[in-house]
């Protein structure tokens, strides 16, 4: 079994094994300061899930938004326009799972 070392965005390392095709599965960690968005809205194929690991972010996915706390998570069709904003006042933290339709 052979792995590709592969940079991800707050995480120290992460490989992935050689006999996957492309990526299946991306996960990052992110880190926003308060009042302030990760990035604009877009949209993508795959599953999204977010994990909060410190502080608070509304999601926004349409017209619709979601308030998350530490230790809460969400499950959604990112091919619907979203969106994750800081609404607490400190930093905060969160992990983003994307599985790949291939």
């Amino acid at each position: 079994m052979s792995f590709t070392l592969h940079t991800k965005k707050g995480l120290a390392r992460c490989s992935i094994d050689d006999a996957l095709r492309g990526e299946p599965l991306h996960f990052h960690i992110s880190e926003v300061a308060a009042g302030q968005a990760s990035h604009a809205p877009h949209h993508h194929d795959g599953t999204e899930a977010i994990y909060l690991l410190a502080g608070e972010a509304t999601l926004t996915i349409g017209n619709e938004a979601l308030r998350l706390q530490a230790g809460e998570s969400v499950i959604f069709d990112p091919r619907r326009l979203h969106g994750l904003v800081n609404t607490g006042p400190t930093p905060n933290r969160y992990m983003v799972i994307i599985g790949r339709d291939f």
